[in-house]
C-alpha cells in the first residue's frame, strides 16, 4: 500500500535490444556453412539406405539378372537365372515378354567358345576411304 500512496507509478519501458552488428559476409558466411551441413545430411542419408538396401532382401535369393543388353534407345534384353534355368527376355517401356528358355548346360563351356571363335574383321562401308582422305586433305594432312 505505500506504492499506492506514491501515485501512479508508470510502467517501465521496455529496453530495445540494439540492431545485430554483423556484417552480411558473416550472414552469407553462416548460411553457407548450413547447406552444407544440410547437404552432408542429406547425403550420409541417402549412403545409409543405399547400404542397407540390400540387407532387407534375403541372402538365398532365387531370382537374378545373369547379364543385360541394350538393343535400342529405351529396350534391353536381359539374362535372367530363375533357380536352374535361364530365360532370355526382351524389355521395353511397358512390355516385358519371355524370348527364350535357356537350357542351363548351354553356358556350361562358354569360355572354351570365346577362347576359339575366330576374330571377324568388321568390313568398312563402301566410301569410307574417299571420306577419310578428303578429311586429311582439309585438315592439311599429307596422307
Amino acid at each position: 500500500m505505500v506504492a499506492a500512496a506514491a501515485g501512479p507509478m508508470p510502467f517501465a519501458a521496455p529496453v530495445t535490444a540494439g540492431a545485430a552488428t554483423t556484417s552480411s559476409l558473416a550472414g552469407a558466411g553462416e548460411v553457407t556453412v548450413a547447406l552444407v551441413l544440410v547437404l552432408l545430411v542429406i547425403f550420409a542419408c541417402a549412403w545409409c539406405v543405399k547400404r542397407l538396401r540390400g540387407l532387407a532382401r534375403p541372402q538365398g535369393r532365387v531370382l537374378a539378372i545373369v547379364d543385360d543388353m541394350s538393343v535400342g534407345e529405351k529396350e534391353r534384353v536381359l539374362l535372367l537365372a530363375c533357380g536352374a534355368e535361364r530365360l532370355l527376355v526382351g524389355v521395353a517401356p511397358g512390355a516385358v515378354r519371355l524370348l527364350h528358355v535357356v537350357p542351363p548346360t548351354a553356358f556350361a563351356n562358354m569360355a572354351d567358345d570365346f577362347a576359339t571363335a575366330p576374330v571377324v574383321p568388321v568390313p568398312t562401308p563402301p566410301g569410307s576411304h574417299e571420306f577419310r582422305s578428303i578429311l586429311r586433305r582439309s585438315l592439311g594432312l599429307s596422307r
